[in-house]
């Protein structure tokens, strides 16, 4: 006899076994509002259904026998369906026929019409089978709550009452809007999807915390392979905790493709995807795991090195300025001359429409010289190839002014195509016209993207909730290293 499981465990399995972050399946017509989000996300993580193509999951097309059968089989036959494929069989007369082999059509049902649409009943009667005897042990000690359930639970046949029983009893089958089970109605995607997970969840919940040995592929944002590892995991572990304990250097968990989804004892294969880190990143994740170890304070992340190319001001750009830790500019106009540097760098100007090689020179803060050239070698060097007509620096404005160019520690580009703005009327400059104008500075071009690495904000977007010039505090011409 199988071992009775604790209703108490399974109701709080069946309770966590979802909770799904709300992006973490990219097809754009399964928004996080459709009601089956998380269980098609969990289902094509575990690789049971695939999108139909062109980033869609077609939620609400037909299910066909055929293709429930081949989610069905790749979650409750997986190594049966690889083999009858293998033997020639085409995809889902081999799952048919896996499922026939293992057990798992109960005798009198007939699904050899592939291309028919699959009924509720049908789906109800194959995904009894997959049930173990431990949660239908448990699901028989709900007695008839099916026939309270279901307005027309007593229409079913009798010899089929207690399979679609079980699945009520177990949460899977929770019957449709109308309180009827409607066993002759034909499936979506969607319905079926979320079906087979339930059904899983409720196998997982009599195996959990069950040893698995896993087999992991990394892979980083653009899908791109980064590592693979053979690991010791247990039905039911997180994801997040999956990854953190086998995490490449240099990556943290992409929580949008790979969110808090759980191991299933029906997978052994799991791909996981990551997000690559900055240097300055992966260094203060760095600090914050001897943080957690006891190895160094919270009063040591103002003193660490990665903050310099963290956007906005901070402690540590504060002493590497002006000496200290709590100084946020120059007391006067002879202290900030005494700190700057003129500097040359590349850049490209363009003549007659053509793009050419040059110089300009800027003066800066002198702390921040070689990285200002840095910057600009970035960007002459970008296959953007951005053009530049102007620059300015450092530039003394007043004993009351709280703008960065006192500081030297602000660059505008190309003033004139690139106006300051504040809604909707115009500071300075002319216009912001990227995309037509080529000195307008595009919000994902070279130029706000390689300032940004090395820690600069971009006035364009750095105190407004977008780049839209009619409102909010705009200046596109604008960088500026502490963020003002």
């Amino acid at each position: 006899m199988k071992r009775f499981v604790s209703s108490l465990l399974l109701a709080a399995l069946l309770l966590t076994a979802t909770g799904l972050p709300a992006t973490a399946a990219d097809y754009s017509d399964l928004p996080s509002s459709h009601w089956a989000y998380e269980e098609m996300s969990y289902a094509a993580w575990l690789g049971l259904i695939n999108g139909v193509g062109g980033g869609q999951m077609a939620p609400s097309a037909p299910l066909t026998r055929g293709q429930f059968l081949t989610m069905f089989v790749r979650a409750f036959a997986p190594q049966q369906y690889q083999k009858t494929l293998d033997q020639g069989f085409a995809w889902d007369q081999a799952a048919l026929l896996s499922a026939l082999n293992t057990g798992l059509v109960p005798a009198g049902l007939d699904l050899w019409d592939l291309n028919a649409s699959i009924t509720r009943l049908e789906v109800a009667l194959l995904l009894n089978e997959a049930i173990p005897e431990e949660a239908l042990f448990y699901a028989s000690a709900w007695g008839d709550y099916a026939g309270q359930a279901l307005t027309d639970f007593y229409l079913i046949a009798p010899e089929h009452r207690q399979a679609v029983s079980n699945l009520v009893s177990l949460d899977i089958i929770r019957g449709k809007a109308d309180g009827t089970f409607g066993g002759g109605d034909a499936l979506m995607r969607c319905d079926g999807s979320v079906l087979l997970v339930r059904t899983v969840e409720a196998v997982d919940s009599t195996r959990y915390r069950q040893p698995m040995q896993l087999n992991i592929t990394f892979v980083d944002e653009d899908g791109d392979f980064v590592s693979s590892a053979a690991v010791l995991s247990t039905v039911g572990e997180s994801t997040y905790n999956l990854t953190a304990r086998n995490i490449p250097e240099g990556y943290e968990l992409n929580y949008a493709n790979s969110g808090s989804y759980f191991v299933s004892s029906i997978q052994n294969n799991y791909t996981i995807s990551l997000n690559s880190l900055s240097e300055p990143e992966w260094e203060e994740a760095q600090f914050w795991e001897l943080f957690w170890f006891g190895q160094t304070s919270y009063e040591d992340y103002y003193k660490q090195d990665f903050l310099l190319k963290e956007q906005g001001e901070n402690p540590r750009k504060y002493m590497l300025l002006f000496g200290d830790y709590e100084t946020r500019r120059f007391a006067s106009r002879e202290a900030a001359e005494a700190g700057m540097a003129t500097i040359t760098v590349p850049v490209w100007k363009l003549s007659n429409g053509q793009k050419v090689s040059s110089t300009m020179s800027l003066t800066i803060h002198a702390a921040l010289a070689e990285d200002v050239k840095e910057i600009f070698t970035e960007i002459y060097n970008d296959p953007e190839q951005f053009p530049i007509a102007d620059l300015g620096g450092y530039a003394w404005r007043g004993d009351s002014a709280t703008g960065e160019h006192n500081c030297g520690t602000a660059i505008d580009i190309n003033a004139a195509q690139n106006y300051q703005i504040k809604d909707g009327q115009i500071l300075a400059g002319s216009h912001w016209k990227p995309g037509s104008d080529p000195y307008s500075i595009p919000e994902n071009g070279s130029v706000v993207r390689i300032f940004a690495e090395h820690g600069w904000s971009w006035g364009g977007n750095a105190w407004a909730w977008d780049t839209d010039p009619s409102s909010g505090n705009h200046d596109y011409m604008h960088f500026s290293y502490m963020g003002r």
